[in-house]
């Protein structure tokens, strides 16, 4: 069965919509900041700066987590043999676990981080960037896989298209939060902050796909 014909996956994406749809005010309301994150390192301490931005920057990517998960599945992103066999409804929720077991991970090295740090509003800012470059993300996946099924109806072609938008992205937020870092930190502390809290759980989730 194609998994868009699903009527679950189609009640999710449904519900998902309609849901951000009803939070719409908050995405326009940091779209801007979100933009000036990806211009500059700085934009991302700015939006951290303000409660408000970063508590709908908070919520809108708590949203779209799940159709984060729906769009790496249905595009291919991440498919280790281990769930190829399985059929597409718990294909798609071992995705959301593993995407789910990814920001737990990430989310406890960065604690460990703040703690270290006593919550410094600069490292915070860091941590928390992966939010905002997510949020970027997730459009620019979903728009332009929505594009190129409607143009090409080529999966293959369309899955190196995004896997190359996500790495690109992906680039774009080590160097931000590089710069972050960089701020309050020589190089090599960054060298090494970049290597344990980004590096490492990125590493795995890509060697979990290739190897299981």
């Amino acid at each position: 069965m194609d998994l868009f014909n699903n009527p679950v996956f189609c009640s999710l994406a449904v519900f998902f919509t309609l849901l951000f749809l009803l939070n719409m005010r908050s995405m326009l309301k940091i779209t801007p900041s979100l933009w000036d994150c990806v211009l500059r390192w700085k934009g991302n301490l700015d939006l951290e700066d303000s409660i408000q931005l970063s508590r709908s920057r908070n919520w809108i990517a708590a949203i779209l987590f799940i159709p984060m998960c729906m769009v790496v599945y249905s595009n291919g992103l991440y498919t280790p043999d281990l769930i190829k066999d399985l059929p597409e409804l718990p294909r798609l929720g071992a995705v959301c676990a593993v995407m789910l077991i990814y920001l737990l991970l990430r989310t406890y090295l960065n604690w460990q981080l703040e703690m270290h740090n006593y919550t410094s509003k600069t490292f915070t800012a860091a941590n928390h960037s992966f939010f905002n470059y997510g949020i970027v993300l997730f459009f620019l996946l979903f728009f332009t896989g929505a594009i190129m099924r409607a143009v090409s109806g080529d999966a293959d072609l369309t899955r190196r298209v995004l896997t190359w938008i996500l790495a690109v992205t992906y680039l774009v937020h080590i160097i931000r939060r590089g710069q972050i870092f960089a701020s309050e930190s020589n190089p090599f502390t960054t060298f090494l902050y970049l290597c344990s809290l980004e590096l490492l759980p990125t590493a795995a989730l890509v060697l979990s796909a290739k190897l299981l």
